[in-house]
């Protein structure tokens, strides 16, 4: 987990503000609170994201970089794919390893606001010891692979990460050596998440806005919409007078399922209505 400061955002959450420029902006949260690592979004994005586009050198034309659309799943840390031998990436791969494999979010607005990683590599035929638990756990993410996984041209392959480029959205990005992906987990809240920003800005948008006038500097918020959410904190768009603003709020603990976000949400509310009483 870091201590960093967050790029500011408005929903979807990594686009910048608009109105004044970014960099003129007063941060209007603690920048200091528990935040996850970009090792730790780009492992989550990868667990989640199930395809992606497999780069490889091309052999025909020679020396191109050649990309294909594949599907995926994370096994011990690295992506593994079931592909065929007919193919031109694995054709290529069989000339030269090197290789990576782009992972994108989905979502509204502007695309390059959204999150990205590229994990680089050697990517190669997987030896026949491996094949058992890498075909449980493809299995497990593609049911539908079950098909053809047994065809004789199809074969497990997998890219052995030594890098990654996390891009978060603007003025958020880094390189993540292969320590820090390793050891870095998908962040468990990423289950729920969907559901309960979905509840939140359908049923309290009024608890939100009290937390960004209680638990910020976001004191004049006339809405908010939460706009992610984490084992370390939530984070929301808050509507101001200078537009929309982005806030994060922490846990007082970290939090591994909804009930338990549940109770820590309830308590910063409270927290925040105490506040502006």
């Amino acid at each position: 987990m870091s201590k960093k400061e967050n790029g500011t955002s408005e929903n979807p959450r990594h686009a910048p503000p608009k109105g004044a420029r970014t960099k003129e902006q007063e941060l209007l949260y603690d920048p200091n609170i528990p935040t996850p690592s970009h090792a730790e979004y780009a492992r989550t994005m990868a667990n989640n994201v199930p395809t992606g586009t497999l780069c490889t050198t091309s052999t025909n034309p020679r020396g191109y970089p050649y990309g294909s659309f594949v599907t995926f799943a994370i096994h011990e840390g690295n992506p593994i794919f079931l592909i065929s031998a007919l193919a031109e990436h694995t054709k290529n791969l069989e000339s030269s390893s090197k290789s990576s494999l782009l992972v994108a979010e989905g979502g509204e607005g502007n695309p390059l606001a959204l999150g990205r990683i590229t994990l680089v590599g050697d990517c190669s035929r997987m030896s026949e010891e491996e094949v058992e638990s890498a075909r449980k756990t493809f299995l497990e993410r593609h049911e539908s692979a079950s098909f053809y996984v047994d065809f004789k041209d199809f074969h497990f392959y997998k890219l052995t990460v030594n890098s990654v480029r996390y891009i978060g959205g603007f003025g958020r990005m880094s390189w993540i050596d292969d320590s820090g992906w390793f050891d870095a987990e998908p962040d468990p809240m990423s289950l729920f998440s969907k559901d309960i920003i979905e509840h939140m800005n359908d049923d309290h948008r009024d608890a939100m806005v009290d937390c960004c006038k209680g638990l910020s500097k976001a004191t004049d918020t006339s809405d908010a919409v939460m706009t992610g959410i984490d084992r370390y904190g939530f984070e929301m768009s808050a509507i101001t007078p200078d537009g929309p603003r982005p806030i994060r709020l922490a846990f007082s603990e970290q939090v591994l399922t909804s009930e338990e976000a549940r109770m820590q949400i309830v308590s910063l509310v409270k927290e925040a209505r105490k506040k502006m009483a």
